[in-house]
């Protein structure tokens, strides 16, 4: 059966399985630990508890593990009976487990999603500074969606079928800068729901700092009566009798290779099969899984960019 110390020990095992090297591993599990405890506390303190703390089944795995595990389903995507018997556990315990994991992971994540504060006016920084301590010159919007498994009830069902897809979806967002780093990421909706209405209920527009350029693709055409007080740009679109001018294709061009950023952050959040594949679990968990991805591909955005500047 598979244990974390003893994967830890054989060479590339542990990123086989997680995606995550050794030394990301631990450091996740670090930030785990204390929000983990935490959880704990307030689970097992609840007014309703029966037992007192303390009594039931103890953890058949140690924390590391079922971190091991949880991960392992975020990277590969496997059934909870295949990971039941990898791990010497029940399904039951791989699904109930690995939701109150998923969940505290998301605690810990959140912190890695934000915007930075601007330069305060009067603060006296010169240029280099000022960049240093906000870099962000725009936000770049997009949108994904990732097949869903057709719901049962016919009104819901057409809630969640996509045009665009031509399957049932759920649709999430993401804002990145122009180096990748992803500043805000939106809650799920149906895959119906068109995406600029999408960013729009999220509520992310609002947080956009005014300094900040925005990009985005055609699909949001109209996102500049939104943000009345920033520079916006989408494409040109080709209208009936009013074909596009040379210099829009190179606008738009330009644009595109400008845009190429937030696609390849969405590409790297893929990896992680459970965001790539058609998703068979509850919904309510999704968007702890979308934040959690979204965290550690920030993570690594950040050290890569912390290696160039060395």
């Amino acid at each position: 059966m598979l244990r974390y110390e003893t994967l830890r020990r054989q060479r590339g095992g542990v990123k086989a399985l997680t995606g995550l090297s050794i030394q990301e591993f631990e450091d996740l599990y670090e930030r785990f630990v204390p929000a983990w405890e935490e959880a704990e506390r307030e689970r097992l303190s609840r007014p309703d508890r029966q037992r007192a703390i303390g009594a039931g089944r103890t953890y058949k795995l140690d924390l590391a593990t079922y971190l091991l595990m949880t991960m392992t389903w975020v990277r590969l995507y496997l059934t909870t009976e295949v990971l039941g018997v990898l791990f010497g556990v029940d399904k039951a315990t791989v699904s109930r487990n690995g939701r109150r994991i998923l969940a505290v992971l998301r605690r810990v994540s959140e912190g890695e999603i934000e915007w930075p504060d601007p330069p305060a006016r009067g603060e006296g920084k010169d240029l280099a500074e000022a960049l240093a301590s906000y870099p962000d010159l725009f936000a770049i919007l997009d949108g994904t969606e990732q097949p869903i498994q057709r719901p049962r009830d016919p009104q819901r069902q057409r809630g969640f079928y996509s045009g665009k897809k031509k399957r049932h979806t759920v649709k999430n967002g993401i804002v990145v800068n122009e180096k990748g780093v992803i500043r805000a990421v939106t809650p799920s909706t149906p895959g119906s729901v068109h995406d600029l209405r999408h960013f729009r209920l999220s509520g992310v527009l609002e947080r956009i700092p005014r300094e900040v350029g925005v990009l985005a693709d055609a699909g949001f055409d109209g996102l500049h009566h939104d943000l009345p007080e920033h520079s916006v740009a989408t494409p040109h679109k080709a209208r009936r009798n009013h074909p596009l001018t040379q210099e829009q294709k190179l606008i738009n061009r330009g644009l595109s290779r400008a845009r190429i950023v937030v696609e390849n952050v969405l590409a790297q959040m893929k990896h992680f099969r459970a965001l790539a594949e058609r998703f068979r679990h509850d919904l309510a968990i999704h968007d702890d899984l979308f934040v959690v991805v979204a965290a550690m591909v920030n993570r690594r955005t950040r050290q890569r960019l912390a290696s160039q500047a060395a």
